[in-house]
């Protein structure tokens, strides 16, 4: 930790000096001052203490919360390092102040589950505080994994992951869409291996144990950017495909009827993301999905109304399918 306690002053581990008696902000215990050429300064506790803000920290983590606080303070924002907020029992990163609304900045470098940061993340919503997450550079290969994505964030109005560089002491902004993916005889070829698989389990639905045709076009037709479902798209979509085949011909159905239909098919686990307002990204997702139904001829749309038009078809054979797939991607 960079911050500890001296006759109830907080001092900075930058300008701290041995010999004195630190104290943790949050558990009052005495606090060990580290430095050194190699190191960046910082507070530890005791080997054995039983403090909640007691985990080590990695060298990227300690410089970078600090250069967040030193690039918000030249901003000219009110800014406090590694503040202690008992209600939540946790420590942010840095605390800014801006034009009356508080600011959380978050700094994570190592690997976090989705419970904590949902904990954290809906935490300090709960007493009025905005939270900001900046990843480490351990995040950056895994920029298309769950484990980063989790951490999307609406930024300019845009799906946006944050990173912090403490080499050039700035935030680098990488921003995510949800569009339409290419289709090609490669990535239906893939779609039938990841079937084959899932049908080897148990809990999958049945629907997609029995495919000795080829599937509709539109069950190939992904979207990418940014992964929403738990289980592989082409199972949702099998399973959206199922239930439209259920449904009479020239039923209607209002546009949020619609997306909670679609929302709703085989009781899908939707990936959580706690940085965004709920279910934002998942509708993002359907409205695309919707756009492909439509662009196939499978529904129509008339104003706010959407309409069923046309059953998803099953091709007689892979063969079949696959000059069909060829045809639309020449």
């Amino acid at each position: 930790m960079l911050v500890a306690k001296l006759n109830d002053q907080f001092i900075n581990a930058f300008d701290a000096c041995q010999g004195k008696n630190y104290c943790c902000p949050a558990c009052g215990e005495h606090l060990v001052l580290k430095q050194g050429q190699s190191k960046i300064a910082h507070f530890a506790h005791q080997v054995n203490s039983g403090c909640v803000l007691r985990e080590g920290e990695s060298y990227e983590h300690l410089l970078g919360k600090q250069q967040i606080f030193e690039w918000a303070r030249k901003k000219g924002w009110q800014a406090e390092l590694e503040v202690y907020i008992p209600q939540l029992e946790q420590r942010a990163d840095v605390l800014l102040r801006i034009g009356g609304q508080r600011i959380v900045i978050e700094f994570q470098c190592s690997p976090l589950s989705l419970t904590a940061l949902q904990k954290r993340t809906f935490g300090y919503q709960s007493i009025g505080i905005k939270c900001y997450w900046f990843l480490g550079s351990p995040y950056k290969r895994k920029l298309n994994q769950r484990q980063a994505q989790k951490f999307v964030q609406i930024v300019n109005r845009q799906y946006t992951i944050i990173f912090w560089d403490i080499k050039a002491k700035i935030f680098r902004l990488v921003k995510l869409a949800i569009k339409e993916k290419p289709l090609s005889l490669k990535g239906v070829t893939r779609d039938y291996r990841i079937l084959h698989r899932l049908s080897l389990l148990q809990e999958i639905n049945p629907c997609v144990k029995k495919f000795t045709g080829g599937l509709p076009v539109i069950c190939h037709q992904k979207i990418w950017g940014i992964q929403v479902t738990n289980h592989p798209e082409i199972y949702w979509r099998c399973l959206v495909v199922k239930r439209l085949n259920e449904i009479p011909l020239f039923t209607s159905f209002s546009l949020n009827s619609w997306l909670y239909l679609l929302k709703e098919v085989g009781l899908t686990e939707w990936v959580k993301f706690p940085c965004l307002p709920s279910s934002r990204i998942i509708n993002d997702y359907l409205k695309v999905f919707t756009k492909q139904l439509l662009k196939s001829g499978i529904i129509m749309m008339d104003g706010q109304t959407i309409i069923l038009i046309r059953h998803p078809s099953y091709h007689r054979s892979l063969m079949n399918q696959y000059q069909e797939i060829q045809r639309l991607i020449q």
